[in-house]
């Protein structure tokens, strides 16, 4: 038999409540919450179950071995690959809707998620990502009610700090779900981060994660505006949402020299001068929620005097269509007609 199976065995046997009872309970912090799950048969899962339970025997049998020095350190790769495999095995089954809530009837994100999603090993993180990301993606309203804020700090440590391409992605495909019509998870960015580390990143990452990138921050800027503009609050809901934007306060960071030129400087890495480049439908939607805060920023400066302006020319000489052409068009000649002009102080 396999000796790290043999220690597995052994360690699961004499771990102790203190090591199971620790990881759960770190859980507990995150979401002190419950929300109602339809009632499933558990019977005809027993899968999840067995996984979860998997998992966090391995979890408290590397954590106990970290803290012991039962094994080597390198062993503990050893059982991170188990744990590996078996989320693999898990983001298949919940894959069904039924199983989907099979696992968060089964507490599945304070056992496993929340506790062991730190560990700083890629493979092992990316499992989690991939694991999270399914979960929103087959049932999104009950994930979101489910998944604690506190993972959201792990995910933005990811995209700050991780150098790992692939794992940014992932975190950034998870937040564009996640973020949206959520302000209470908004601010918690905003508090953590506020808007800086997105600019610094934007280099670093691929096209198409720009792009998502930009489509998340469009849609927030959407709802922010929208919410602060919409006056017809009836409830104390309606209220105590509408102060939260406001404390959030993107809408006062907008009109700021940092934000503007952090923006622009995403704009002019991304816009495509290369008639074989396709266009990203991303730059234009954010050109047209900023301008209302950034044009007079922009105004007569040189940067983007010249972003604009090879926008401008860029789309002009385009032979073909596509949609919003002329509407794009227009929108970059006021940008180029108002910023060219000077102030006169």
């Amino acid at each position: 038999m396999n000796p790290l199976l043999i220690f597995l065995l052994f360690l699961g046997f004499t771990a102790g409540d203190d090591v199971i009872d620790a990881t759960k309970g770190q859980a507990k912090l995150g979401n002190e919450k419950t929300t109602p799950l339809p009632e499933i048969e558990d019977s005809a899962g027993p899968e999840v179950a067995n996984a979860i339970e998997k998992i966090e025997l391995i979890a408290a049998s590397a954590e106990k071995s970290r803290r012991e020095g039962i094994l080597p350190e390198e062993h503990s790769e050893e059982l991170y690959d188990v744990m590996v495999d078996t989320l693999v095995d898990l983001i298949e089954i919940v894959k069904n809707p039924q199983n989907t809530y099979r696992f968060l009837n089964k507490k599945g994100v304070d056992r496993i998620i929340t506790p062991i999603i730190g560990i700083n090993y890629d493979p092992l993180k990316k499992q989690f990502l991939l694991l999270i990301k399914t979960l929103f993606k087959v049932t999104p309203t009950t994930t979101k009610a489910l998944m604690p804020a506190s993972v959201v700090d792990k995910l933005l440590d990811i995209f700050v700090n991780d150098d790992n391409l692939s794992l940014k992605a992932h975190a950034v495909d998870i937040m564009d779900v996640w973020l949206p019509e959520n302000p209470k998870l908004q601010a918690r960015v905003m508090r953590l981060q506020g808007l800086e580390p997105f600019y610094h990143q934007v280099s670093k990452l691929d096209n198409s994660v720009v792009e998502t990138l930009l489509g998340l921050f469009n849609k927030i800027l959407s709802e922010h505006v929208n919410a602060r503009s919409n006056r017809a609050q009836k409830t104390k809901g309606d209220f105590e949402e509408l102060r939260l934007y406001e404390i959030i306060g993107l809408i006062e960071r907008m009109s700021t020299p940092t934000v503007c030129y952090g923006l622009l400087n995403i704009i002019e890495a991304f816009s495509p001068l290369d008639e074989d480049q396709p266009f990203p439908l991303t730059i234009f939607e954010l050109l047209k929620n900023i301008k209302p805060f950034c044009l007079n920023t922009y105004r007569g400066r040189a940067q983007a005097i010249k972003v604009f302006g090879d926008l401008a020319n860029f789309i002009s000489n385009r032979k073909e269509s596509f949609r919003n052409l002329t509407d794009f068009r227009i929108l970059l000649e006021d940008y180029v007609k108002y910023i060219r002009v000077k102030d006169e102080f």
